[in-house]
């Protein structure tokens, strides 16, 4: 054993309340910055900047950026400079621009491509490739071990495992970035995001329910033999879900990206001041308003997650499947 060393700064990892403790010790962050937004999450922390021109960016972040350092400092916690990534989003006509570069502390911090952010990976044009690859990646492996123990497991054992080898990853931020390619009514049009999420989906479950491809059987089969949602019915689902908790607890942001009633003071047979409109043209917003709209009454007027949970998933499973 290593000998007992005393520990005047921080907190013990592992103990009951540290994550508690270390929440409120770093809460205080956005009060050290002045022209950017801190968004974290545990010990990850992000600085999100607009600017109108690249100079002025650039200015922006290294001043910022200075100021979260010090703030850090201060309280006797160290920013690895070096792990910091920059990611822009620029407009169009400024894709081909060189990468902006920024010195902090002494490090050279570039703009890249892509960036993985709590296991989510954004590009700097706001599209999915990315993450959906490496998704495909991780489950083919997983897919491989499930596939191995379909020969000593029950089906019931097998579906409780691909839902915490499988399952948990397609789900993971499936709101985030699964959210403009819902399909509502079968004449939407299909996403390249969501059939490739759909394909591991489908080996998952003709692994559960010892089926080939060659014996053609119908997904919709599937998923009702092992009462699961389609990838595009479990994004709807997460979405309402979302939604709901942000009504409900007055998140910040999230809740005031719908509003609800009508704006004027006319009142019509047809209306009601339960339905949801998006407060901006934002996928998430416009998505979440229409699937709104779609749920139970029950369902818009309960606090209870259990009652939200049911009735999300009644209206989920209602939408196409494919």
């Amino acid at each position: 054993m290593s000998s007992e060393t005393p520990l005047d700064t921080g907190i013990p990892q592992g103990s009951s309340i540290s994550c508690l403790i270390f929440a409120l010790y770093v809460g205080d962050a956005e009060m050290w910055v002045d022209q950017s937004l801190v968004v974290a999450y545990a010990d990850d922390t992000m600085l999100l900047i607009e600017a109108d021109s690249l100079d002025d960016l650039k200015a922006k972040i290294k001043t910022e950026g200075e100021r979260l350092l010090r703030f850090f400092a201060s309280n006797q916690m160290v920013a690895n400079a070096s792990k910091t990534g920059l990611l822009v989003f620029r407009p169009t006509r400024q894709a081909q621009c060189p990468p902006l570069s920024v010195n902090l502390a002494g490090e050279d911090i570039t703009e890249v491509f892509e960036e993985k952010i709590l296991g989510l990976i954004v590009n700097n044009e706001l599209k999915w490739n990315g993450h959906v690859s490496k998704l495909q990646n991780e489950c083919h492996y997983h897919l491989y071990v499930l596939r191995r123990l379909r020969h000593i497991l029950t089906n019931a054992q097998l579906t409780t495992i691909a839902e915490g080898i499988i399952m948990s990853r397609l789900r993971y931020c499936l709101p985030v970035f699964g959210s403009e390619f819902v399909r509502l009514r079968d004449t939407d049009i299909r996403s390249s995001v969501i059939n490739n999420l759909q394909k591991i989906q489908n080996d998952m479950l003709r692994i559960i329910t010892s089926k080939q491809r060659r014996d053609h059987e119908r997904i919709a089969d599937m998923l009702a033999d092992t009462k699961m949602l389609s990838i595009n019915q479990l994004a709807a689902y997460s979405i309402l879900l979302e939604t709901w908790r942000a009504k409900t607890s007055a998140i910040p942001h999230l809740s005031s990206l719908l509003t609800y009633g009508r704006s004027d003071e006319r009142t019509l047979r047809s209306d009601t001041t339960k339905n949801a409109s998006a407060s901006s043209c934002e996928p998430f917003a416009m998505c979440a308003a229409q699937l709104w709209n779609l749920t139970s009454e029950r369902f818009k007027d309960t606090k209870s997650i259990i009652v939200a949970k049911k009735e999300a998933r009644t209206t989920a499973a209602q939408l196409p499947q494919l």
